[in-house]
């Protein structure tokens, strides 16, 4: 008896050696799980099934991943959660389990979720398990997986010597495995180098010969097999399905992909990443071309106003495709409380003259935009009737209520006058700073207030002096009264009631204003005097004389 246990025992040990063999003797992963099931199956000859479940760590499960006298179809659909049933418990607590009677299995299994359940059962052909033991699956103090054998036909037919042979195959595969898992993540991350260069090289190809932001998207649409529409926008969700193209802190724009960026596959990620670069490059080589295209209009715009000879003028119309004998009107837009863009951003500019160039472009009107400082002047050719102002009823649409627009609108001119309707321009939106009732000022309905541009500075300080200067020892009820009757037409009624001012009191500050001013409001000339005063004052924007 004794003699024929030695037997055995020289037998299993001749095994587990041609075992360490052959599980050395591959790194692919799916030979070394064979040679482990095949293994096991000669060691333990009273088992009915093997089954070798590994851990998932992307997904937290513990999956089939190979064994024997299973349906296979069936076991693949189950995913322990680490503690769940026999295989996810011996996982957690990293120590074989050897199962005496059926309600210590059964024990075991009861937490089992009613998915895994089905799939077990059908996969094991709806057998009820006898006899079991699980062993784990170690490599340095990290479970890799469980070798789990069952029997189907008795109870306790297991021992702990079956244990013990069963733990030396799991420690030998542990290493087979754990080297099998370094091969191929090594060799993917070879290939993945691999294709991730020939991808940069097909980019960077493209980046050489200036493909333009389109064919660039057309390239990462066949290489990732998923549509990717661009926006030009730096304002986006925290979107999974977005993507930003960034250069440095500054973000230039969007990729818009058809499904979650995590859902490609890692190369197809390293896709999305370099035409995302792709892009940023491209995208500052256009903002350069389009600021050098901005500097020639510029150019132009100022040989027109110092005047051409025929033939320089003729090569002048050509380019902005005008002629000679068209009128003109010139708008000069300028930020309310600010810079109409942020200097520092590259594509802040670019967006917003872009959208400009569009507006005109789309009312059909060949008009020349360009910038100077933080203005954009747009020379609007008048061939259609109310052209200017759909032009800016439209950019007001887009973009008033985000950078808070002023406009000055010069008068209508012919081409060899251009800086008649410029300098008129100028003077209007500097107007439009000055006084916040209007964000839209044309020149040609300006008043009283072009004196401040067309007469003499000191002459016009002298008038407001002489008219106002005593108005300003007086306090300010009395300049408000003063604005409010002049406003009102010199209503008394309407004057009190906006004032919320009892009549009477109305009636003493405007006595009052007759005495220290020493005018006389019914009298026509001195009343007319005073109005101009107080005109040319709020149109100066000074805060006394």
């Amino acid at each position: 008896m004794n003699d024929h246990r030695n037997l055995v025992d020289i037998n299993k040990a001749k095994k587990l050696l041609e075992i360490n063999k052959m599980l050395t003797q591959s790194l692919k992963i799916d030979e070394v799980l064979r040679n482990v099931i095949v293994a096991a199956n000669d060691l333990i000859d009273i088992s009915d099934t093997l089954i070798i479940y590994l851990y998932d760590e992307s997904a937290n499960r513990l999956r089939l991943a190979d064994g024997e006298g299973i349906r296979r179809e069936m076991l693949e659909n189950i995913a322990f959660s680490p503690g769940e049933s026999i295989a996810g418990k011996v996982f957690v607590d990293k120590k074989s389990k050897l199962f005496i009677s059926e309600e210590e299995i059964d024990s075991y299994m009861r937490d089992m979720s009613e998915a895994n359940y089905h799939y077990y059962f059908e996969g094991v052909y709806r057998r009820k398990i006898k006899s079991a033991f699980c062993v784990p699956i170690l490599t340095k103090d990290r479970c890799l997986g469980v070798l789990v054998v069952n029997n189907f036909k008795q109870d306790g037919v297991f021992t702990k010597e079956d244990i013990q042979v069963i733990e030396i195959v799991a420690d030998q595969s542990a290493i087979a495995i754990d080297n099998s898992s370094m091969y191929h993540s090594l060799k993917e991350k070879n290939n993945l180098l691999t294709q991730s260069m020939d991808i940069h090289n097909q980019f960077y190809k493209m980046i050489i010969e200036g493909g333009g932001v389109e064919r660039v998207i057309r390239l990462l649409e066949s290489i990732i097999h998923s549509k990717v529409t661009h926006h030009s926008t730096a304002f986006y969700e925290d979107k999974d399905t977005l993507f930003p193209i960034v250069r440095g802190k500054e973000v230039l724009g969007i990729l818009e992909l058809e499904k979650s960026f995590y859902l490609f596959s890692p190369m197809d990620q390293i896709a999305i990443k370099h035409a995302s670069l792709t892009l940023a490059l491209e995208l500052v080589k256009n903002n350069a071309i389009h600021e050098k295209e901005l500097h020639f209009r510029s150019e132009v715009f100022n040989q027109l106003l110092e005047g051409l000879s025929n033939d320089d003028l003729d090569r002048a119309l050509t380019y902005i495709q005008w002629k000679e004998d068209w009128i003109l009107q010139c708008i000069i837009i300028e930020g309310e409380n600010g810079p109409l863009w942020e200097q520092e951003k590259l594509t802040d500019k670019e967006w917003f003259i872009r959208s400009i160039e569009q507006i005109v472009t789309s009312i059909g009107i060949y008009s020349v935009v360009f910038t100077r400082a933080f203005q954009v002047i747009i020379i609007v050719p008048t061939i259609q009737e109310n052209v200017v102002h759909k032009i800016i009823k439209s950019i007001n649409a887009k973009w008033g209520a985000k950078k808070q627009l002023l406009f000055g609108i010069g008068r209508e001119t012919t081409i060899r006058n251009l800086s008649l309707t410029y300098k008129e321009a100028l003077r209007s939106v500097a107007f439009a700073k000055s006084n916040k009732d209007s964000t839209v000022v044309e020149y040609a309905k300006l008043g009283i207030e072009r004196l401040l541009h067309e007469v003499d500075p000191a002459t016009i300080e002298m008038f407001m002096h002489d008219k106002l200067s005593e108005l300003f020892k007086m306090g300010s009820s009395f300049m408000d009264t003063l604005k409010c009757f002049i406003e009102q037409n010199k209503n008394h009624k309407k004057t009190a009631e906006v004032l919320h001012v009892h009549p009477n009191t109305l009636y003493y500050r405007l006595k009052k204003l007759e005495e220290v001013l020493q005018i006389d409001i019914n009298n026509e000339k001195q009343w007319l005097d005073l109005v101009i005063a107080m005109k040319l004052f709020m149109a100066s924007n000074k805060k006394d004389v």
